[in-house]
Parts: C-alpha cells; sequence; structure tokens
C-alpha cells in the first residue's frame, strides 16, 4: 500500500511540524515562525517534489529521493531564514534536520505498510 499525495502531504506537514517546534528552541527562534516556516516552504517543495519524483527517476533510479531531497532542503531553506529569522547556516541547518525527520517518518511508515 502507497500513500496518496494527499495523505503524504498531511504526514509531512504533521511530522515538520514537530520537528519544528522541537528544534526552534535550540536554534533560538520562535517556535510559531518555525512551524509557519515549515507548513510554507513544504506547501511550495512537496507538490513540486511529487510531480518530479517519476519525470526524475528514469536518470536517477535509487538516487531519485536523495537528489530531490537536496533540492527540497535548498528551497525551504529561505522560509527558515525569512519567515523564522534563523541566519543562513542555521537556515540549512534546520531545513536539513526536519527534512531528514520527515523522510525518517516515511521510510518507517513503508516498512510498516
Amino acid at each position: 500500500m502507497h500513500l496518496t499525495q494527499l495523505e503524504a502531504f498531511g504526514l509531512t506537514l504533521a511530522v515538520e511540524s514537530v520537528a519544528a517546534v522541537a528544534l526552534a528552541p535550540v536554534f533560538r527562534i520562535s517556535r510559531g515562525r518555525a512551524v509557519l516556516s515549515a507548513v510554507l516552504g513544504s506547501s511550495l517543495t512537496h507538490p513540486l517534489l511529487w510531480y518530479s519524483f517519476y519525470k526524475v527517476y528514469p536518470l536517477t533510479g535509487s538516487l531519485t529521493t536523495p537528489v530531490l531531497e537536496a533540492f527540497v532542503i535548498l528551497g525551504e531553506a529561505p522560509f527558515y531564514r525569512v519567515i523564522a529569522k534563523a541566519p543562513w547556516v542555521e537556515a540549512l541547518l534546520l531545513s536539513l534536520l526536519i527534512n531528514a525527520a520527515s523522510w525518517a517518518a516515511g521510510e518507517l511508515i513503508y516498512a510498516l505498510l
């Protein structure tokens, strides 16, 4: 069984919001701004990732998810920079950590299905 795009998007928003709340104090940023950054960033990148996956897969094979996730991390970092007001390096690290949590949750769910 695979998740639908809507189910995967809902899972992404839930996991990334929880991760943003958990990491905000560590990065000394507002929890609300961190969650807003996660939700808005994912609202932009998730549909693009979903749309691109099967178009890119013939070129990148098993590296498709890591390659696309790298673009997602870069695409979401500006949200943490501008909205959450994290410095650039921290915005990139936040994006990496929050997206890693989301990816790990997805892998766990697929392993259990």
